[in-house]
Parts: C-alpha cells; sequence; structure tokens
C-alpha cells in the first residue's frame, strides 16, 4: 500500500489542480500519499466560494470512509468565509462526525507561523494590489503584524503557469524594501515556490511560510510523521 506512512485527504479549490500534487510529492517521504478531491473553483468568486464551503463539508466525510488518516479542508478564503472563529469549530465539529483529525488551510499557516516565532510579516500574494488589503487582514487576524506585500499579478485560473523565478524576484524585492520583516508568507499553495524558501532564508536571513509547506508540514506532523526534511526550509528541517 502507498500511504503505509500517512494517507493526507485534502480538497484542492482549484478545479483544474496541478501544482499542489506536485509539490506535495516532492516533499513528502515514501509512504504518504494524497488523497485529494477537486472544488468547483474557476473564479474563485463569492458564489463560488459559498459552494466550495458546503461541498467541503460532504468530501469530509468521504475521505473519513476511504480510510485518510487525516483531513484538511483546504483554502484559506474558503476556511474563513463565515469568519475565522468559525473555521476552528467547524473543523471541530467535523472531527467529531468523521472520527479522524481534521485540519483546515488556516490553522496550518497559524500554527507554522507560531513554530517559526514569526512577528513581522512580508507578504507575497499572487494577484493583483486589489488582493492586498485582504491578505494583510488576514495576518492581522492571526494576531502578527504586516509589513508590506508585493503580487504576482496573476489570476487564479492562471496559478499554473506563474514562475518560480518570478516568485523570487518579488520576495527579493520584498525583504529589500521592507528590511524589519522577520518572515516571509507566500500565499496560496497552488503555484510554484518550493524551490524558493531555501533561497529567500539563506540571502535574507528571514523565515520563510509558504502555504503549502504549511498544510504539508502540519498534516505529517499531525500523523506521526516526523522526519526532519532538508531543502524546503527551517519549518521542515527544525520542527
Amino acid at each position: 500500500m502507498y500511504g503505509y506512512r500517512a494517507r493526507i485527504g485534502y480538497t484542492s479549490p482549484p478545479a483544474a489542480t496541478e501544482v499542489f500534487p506536485y509539490e506535495f510529492y516532492r516533499i513528502v517521504p515514501d509512504g504518504v500519499t494524497l488523497v485529494v478531491n477537486t472544488l468547483p473553483l474557476v473564479e474563485r468568486d463569492s458564489d463560488e466560494v459559498d459552494r466550495a464551503y458546503e461541498v467541503s463539508l460532504n468530501v469530509a466525510h468521504a475521505m473519513a470512509r476511504a480510510g485518510c488518516d487525516i483531513f484538511c479542508f483546504g483554502g484559506l478564503p474558503i476556511n474563513v468565509s463565515r469568519g475565522f472563529a468559525n473555521a476552528e469549530e467547524m473543523a471541530a465539529a467535523t472531527e467529531k462526525e468523521i472520527g479522524i483529525p481534521v485540519i483546515t488551510s488556516v490553522s496550518s499557516q497559524r500554527d507554522a507561523l507560531a513554530a517559526l516565532g514569526s512577528k513581522k510579516i512580508g507578504i507575497v500574494q499572487p494577484y493583483d494590489d486589489s488582493h492586498g488589503e485582504r491578505h494583510m487582514n488576514y495576518i492581522r487576524e492571526m494576531g502578527l503584524e504586516p509589513m508590506g506585500y508585493v503580487c504576482l499579478n496573476t489570476t487564479f485560473i492562471k496559478l499554473g503557469e506563474v514562475d518560480e523565478e518570478h516568485v523570487l524576484e518579488n520576495a527579493r524585492r520584498l525583504c529589500r524594501e521592507h528590511p524589519e520583516l522577520d518572515t516571509v508568507y507566500i500565499f496560496c499553495p497552488h503555484y510554484a515556490v518550493i524551490n524558493t524558501i531555501d533561497k529567500i532564508e539563506q540571502e535574507f536571513g528571514v523565515s520563510v511560510m509558504a502555504s503549502l509547506q504549511a498544510i504539508v508540514w502540519n498534516a505529517l506532523r499531525r500523523t506521526g510523521v516526523d522526519d526532519k526534511i532538508e531543502g524546503y526550509g527551517r519549518l521542515f528541517r527544525e520542527f
């Protein structure tokens, strides 16, 4: 059986999911598998987010029946679409219903930032400037201080086309413009980022937390897979 160490269930928001599974399997050790359900998001508008929230609740039950060891509600905007507090309550209630551990994208990222000791956060976000304040507010809701953000200027349906070098260049610009930050937070787990994490940490002496990195780290640790993994940042190497 491929997932003899852990089978991780995950609801992936993009209807066309490409990057998450690829980077997941780049990171995890042998014996860990991804059980993925794609949600109906194409444009990531409010109607799609609302539908995805309801679909995710049903998928959780299917993941438990399929024998997953843990289930993750993917999509931070979906998780918090009814409030940050509701996301915690939803996860706890679902865990009680389905009988396996339940985490969320937002709880994974919050826990990763706590493990890293992050306080002053610089943001790399994939969309245009109109989404900047929303991402700053996510940081505030987590009780941390946003220092600023850079935009990759892509769209939800085009996330798979983002070039890692573009991510790296923008992360470097963020660090130069905000030398006071202690952590670079790369939002969204659906574009290529994992090869940038070590480079940014080594060049600027900061921590880097990417959404996919945090989700995979949290799922591994919650299922007892405590391997220290090199190449993808302090989070996997030290915690």
